[in-house]
């Protein structure tokens, strides 16, 4: 972060609680574990609507054989080749030991390795885990945390539940 976006950051320090301008100044100043504790104990009805409607329309049809066309139709791909499915069962797979996560996140994840993520970037499983820009690797800054560390916080699921729909990744 630059010297001026942090200056314009501290201008919202006495914005109102449940300000957006407030939530900004809180993730730069609060510690991380403060920053969890007070936005993310549970994700906001319109968090929860976005998380489940991802669910709903691509990640459960992805992982249900039958309902491939569905997700291919509802996700705009042109043909069912566009998406790997055999890649989305092998980062499944690697994640079924990962007790920090619950199956639906696990299940996100697989299928954003069907849609071309670890291979666009050049990227592992564990690397990427591993990564401070896991949320967009294109950049080139070292100032988040990295998976693992975010999963050993309380409220940490509850976090990467609300990052990973709105990855720059799924801009297209």
């Amino acid at each position: 972060m630059t010297k001026e976006e942090l200056e314009k950051i501290k201008k919202y320090k006495d914005y109102p609680e449940g300000s957006g301008s407030r939530k900004t100044y809180d993730s730069v100043f609060l510690p991380f574990e403060q920053y969890l504790g007070k936005y993310y104990i549970q994700l906001t009805p319109k968090q929860k609507t976005t998380w489940e409607r991802w669910y709903i329309r691509y990640i459960k049809p992805a992982f249900e054989e039958s309902r491939h066309a569905e997700m291919i139709k509802n996700f705009g791909y042109v043909s069912i080749d566009k998406h790997n499915f055999k890649v989305q069962s092998d980062i499944y797979q690697q994640l079924e030991q990962e007790n920090r996560m619950d199956e639906e996140t696990k299940k996100f994840i697989g299928f954003l390795a069907g849609a071309g993520f670890f291979e666009q970037w050049k990227l592992t499983l564990k690397d990427w885990m591993n990564n401070n820009n896991w949320y967009n690797p294109y950049l080139n800054t070292q100032n988040q945390k990295t998976i693992n560390e975010i999963l050993n916080y309380q409220n940490g699921l509850n976090y990467l539940k609300t990052q990973l729909p709105e990855m720059p990744f799924w801009k297209r």
